[in-house]
């Protein structure tokens, strides 16, 4: 249509189709390269429409896997606290509890995926204060213990996230269990920030305080194993009062995918 108006209105003789071989093969040319476009942003439609496609099934498989995950994981879970219940080995029942743990720090993880929304990354804001919380709920009994959490806006692969979700399980377990002693209550304060280049996971209590004649446990080693992993560093000092544990991470490992 563009070439037929362009022939009659404005290539001589005007307010006809007749034109000579030279503006002839223009037109040609013309419409060769409309079709050729025409052509190339159709081909771009449809490739944007599969890509919708693609990623919309891509995020229902995911969410297929977290739930499917997450009850694997409740099943692993439910048996794991059967087994503690049966046993009457005080250090058994402590070992499985401590992997019941784990297990449902992981499980949490998949919680969170299904339907972000965002590609499979996790809300660690969301995550770790509800882990904390639970952890508070869980394991300090009757004493008057406060787990407080705050974390920045950080969004985090699962995979990054279950290691920082398991990090912040170990090192708060640890401060419950033996910064207060006997009867004595307190308040374990967890951390995450980024500056730029790092993110840090911070864990510090107001209890008896690091000794240094402390022989690292299982749960110390996890962390320094899952520090690892990511690339990152474990630091412990005095924190007078209390002992505060760092956990310095590469933030690259925020976009892996």
């Amino acid at each position: 249509m563009s070439a037929a108006v362009a022939a009659y209105f404005f290539i001589d003789p005007i307010f006809s189709f007749a034109i000579g071989l030279k503006d002839t093969f223009a037109l040609t040319i013309f419409v060769a390269i409309g079709f050729t476009m025409s052509w190339i942003t159709e081909a771009l439609r449809e490739a944007v429409r599969r890509l919708d496609e693609s990623e919309a099934a891509k995020a229902l498989l995911l969410e297929e896997l977290a739930h499917r995950t997450k009850n694997d994981l409740a099943i692993i879970s439910s048996a794991i606290t059967l087994q503690r219940n049966n046993s009457k080995d005080p250090a058994v029942r402590d070992a499985l509890s401590a992997a019941n743990a784990r297990v449902l720090v992981v499980a949490q993880a998949q919680e969170r995926l299904r339907g972000d929304g965002k590609g499979g990354l996790v809300g660690l804001s969301d995550y770790v204060t509800a882990l904390g919380h639970g952890l508070g709920d869980l394991l300090r009994d009757v004493r008057p213990i406060a787990v407080r959490v705050t974390c920045t806006d950080i969004f985090a692969p699962s995979s990054v996230a279950v290691h920082v979700g398991l990090i912040v399980n170990e090192l708060v377990t640890n401060s419950l269990k033996y910064a207060y002693p006997t009867e004595r209550g307190g308040v374990i304060k967890v951390d995450i920030t980024t500056n730029g280049t790092n993110m840090i996971v911070t864990v510090i209590d107001d209890g008896v305080g690091c000794s240094p004649e402390t022989v690292p446990g299982l749960g110390s080693k996890l962390v320094r194993l899952l520090a690892k992993q990511l690339g990152g560093t474990v630091e412990r000092e005095d924190a007078n009062p209390g002992c505060c544990v760092r956990v310095t991470l590469d933030e690259r490992i925020l976009l892996l995918p």
